[in-house]
């Protein structure tokens, strides 16, 4: 607890970010996916308890998803008000709000409100969470990113066990919604400066005018950061979402064995972002980002070749390594180039996010609809292959910001 305290202390140089990781900051991206994981696993004892059908249950997905796309509105508008605390403060207690609002719901547009107001508490969470990571490590931030994404991997596991523990003891489904919004409770009261202070870059340098969001970084960066973003999203959550349905009829026929295939995937996701932060110490993070994409063109190849599940395990774990650290290090790697912009940055990404989430598992059902499972799951290829080219675009900024870095100048 002491070197928590210490490493979160508002006065400290770079150089004490540098020889502590900033745990409260990893924190609150473990609450948000504390709430994330709980949704879904919720939705099957909602529904029995409700009454509700499957397409009200997939309107709360939509609802999630709109909430996180939306993000930029209350995000924006608190970055330029003066706050009597930190925003990271005012999203941990969202989440209060909107888990406890769920737990208490019992009507289908109360629900829903709820679901909206998780997708916004969660929004809230990771933008600010990774704002603050890029006012404080700048160029460094892309390995404190992945790192904090490992906490966000992990506590979803987290979010999925308090469903099933609560029901499994007897106790109600709403029992885990009440245990988020204690957490977020708890993690409010602590005295961490982080969640009280914010770093100068999180709010915008004139409180008194709107400032636009893309005053600090040029527009074919703020392009190539939302297409990347939402291209890896759509990959990533495109597995997530129908990864079991294929390999069940692909692969194992066994709808239990696609399961276990697909905890394999999630496991992957997590083991990836740990070695990154890693490597990132020895590279730079749009190199690692270039070799991960080729890595899950090569793995989605794979994965239409294998018919073994031993085969299909391994492949699900690769493409989980490579999938789980899109986000991060595209981010980072964003950071990197505009190190001055993170907290748009970082509402812009959360907001692309919330948009991959809406359309892709729609879009890719009305596909799989017209030309089955197996053709269309094959067309996830094409999101890493997409990613190519803009990634060039990154690699062309930073060459130039290093240029001008390199004469004196200032990037803008």
């Amino acid at each position: 607890m002491t070197e928590w305290l210490t490493s979160e202390t508002g006065a400290a140089g770079s150089s004490v970010h540098d020889a502590h990781r900033p745990w409260a900051i990893y924190l609150m991206f473990g609450l948000y996916g504390l709430q994330q994981g709980m949704l879904g696993p919720a939705m099957p004892f909602v529904r029995a308890e409700l009454n509700f059908d499957l397409r009200a249950v997939g309107l709360h997905f939509a609802a999630y998803a709109l909430g996180l796309a939306s993000i930029r509105l209350p995000y924006r508008w608190l970055r330029h008000r003066r706050l009597p605390t930190g925003i990271g403060q005012i999203s941990i207690l969202s989440v209060i709000a909107a888990s406890g609002l769920f737990a208490i719901a019992r009507a289908l547009p109360i629900t829903l409100l709820a679901g909206a107001l998780m997708g916004i508490s969660g929004g809230l969470l990771m933008t600010t969470g990774q704002a603050k990571l890029g006012a404080r490590y700048r160029e460094r931030a892309a390995a404190r990113l992945v790192e904090a994404h490992v906490a966000a991997g992990l506590c979803v596991l987290g979010g999925a066990l308090l469903i099933s523990g609560s029901t499994s003891l007897g106790w109600s489904w709403r029992a885990a919604p009440i245990a988020v919004a204690v957490a977020a409770l708890l993690l409010a009261a602590l005295p961490f400066a982080a969640y009280r202070r914010d770093e100068p870059g999180v709010h915008a340098a004139d409180m008194s005018t709107p400032a636009s969001d893309t005053a600090n970084f040029p527009r074919m960066l703020q392009f190539s950061l939302w297409a990347l973003v939402i291209l890896a999203i759509a990959a990533e959550w495109g597995v997530g979402f129908w990864g079991a349905e294929y390999l069940k009829v692909s692969v194992t026929g066994s709808a239990a064995t696609a399961a276990a295939l697909m905890t394999v995937y999630f496991g992957g996701t997590v083991c990836g972002r740990l070695a990154s932060s890693y490597l990132l110490r020895a590279m730079q993070p749009l190199t690692l980002l270039v070799a991960i994409t080729l890595g899950a063109v090569v793995a989605f190849a794979a994965l239409h070749a294998v018919h073994s599940i031993g085969t299909a395990a391994c492949v699900m774990a690769a493409l989980g390594v490579c999938l789980g650290n899109f986000f991060p290090l595209i981010l980072g790697a964003t950071m990197h180039a505009a190190p001055d912009a993170s907290a748009s940055l970082s509402a812009r990404a959360s907001q692309a996010v919330g948009i991959a989430l809406l359309a892709t598992p729609l879009l890719l059902g009305m596909l799989s609809e017209e030309i089955g499972i197996q053709a269309s799951f094959t067309t996830l290829i094409t999101y890493p292959l997409l990613m190519l080219p803009l990634l060039s675009i990154l690699r062309a900024h930073i060459k130039a910001d290093h240029r001008d870095t390199t004469n004196g100048d200032p990037a803008q």
